[in-house]
């Protein structure tokens, strides 16, 4: 695999890349509310051994995260502003680096990146939304096959489920939306203990116990991009 640090117009850090060598598609990866951190990478490297080339930018950089966080929710109800420009510029970079026409570059997003993912979804050619807010309905006006999944027992989520369901289906394009039996951040492997235990009531993060709906999940996601974004 090859793993490069690359520079996205507009982005206040490098963001991580990596690839097979011959990539079937490319996939722009869109972190957590924590920022860029170890876990993402690796769900990167996970794209990457299903050969996909993916990129994660760092929206947040060095800046403050609450502030980062707050203006990033602002971002994902409109589809509009600084960080979501730096999303569609790191989907440039990609198909560029990778040689993979820019028409078969996806999006992936996790937490506070999975509302990223809805809100810039019709600009990509498929979409994985993973438990994260819901823009408004006019932003995901145009969106193309769209994936989600949440966990069961995330209570921060369980609207979103019903909500997102019903927008997909009036836009009539092809989606699934899963809920698997685990807590919020199922799909990554990061062990973020004091986080876990504040917010266990609500959540109710555990990445060890929740080990066979990762798996899940992943299969699911990467038979949606073998249909939907794979040449």
């Amino acid at each position: 695999m090859l793993h490069h640090e690359l520079v996205i117009p507009g982005a206040p850090a490098t963001g991580y890349y990596v690839a097979p060598p011959s990539p079937r598609g490319a996939v722009v990866v869109l972190h957590e509310i924590f920022g860029r951190a170890p876990d993402i990478e690796r769900a990167c490297d996970r794209l990457a051994e299903g050969g996909y080339a993916a990129l994660m930018p760092d929206l947040f950089g060095d800046g403050f995260k609450p502030l980062c966080v707050a203006r990033s929710m602002r971002q994902i109800a409109s589809g509009r502003g600084p960080s979501v420009d730096v999303i569609h510029a790191a989907a440039d970079v990609l198909a560029e680096r990778s040689g993979v026409p820019r028409a078969r570059v996806g999006v992936i997003g996790f937490c506070l990146g999975g509302g990223f993912a809805l809100a810039v979804g019709r600009a990509f050619a498929a979409t994985s939304a993973n438990y994260g807010q819901l823009p408004e309905e006019e932003t995901m006006a145009g969106i193309g096959p769209t994936i989600a999944c949440y966990g069961s027992r995330d209570r921060s989520t369980r609207a979103a489920v019903v909500t997102l369901r019903g927008r997909l289906a009036r836009l009539g394009v092809p989606h699934e939306v899963h809920e698997l039996d685990a807590g919020h951040a199922f799909l990554t492997d990061g062990a973020r203990p004091i986080a876990e235990f504040l917010t266990r009531p609500l959540l109710d993060v555990n990445a060890q116990r929740d080990g066979a709906a990762r798996e899940e999940g992943w299969a699911r996601i990467f038979a949606f991009f073998e249909r939907h974004l794979a040449e």
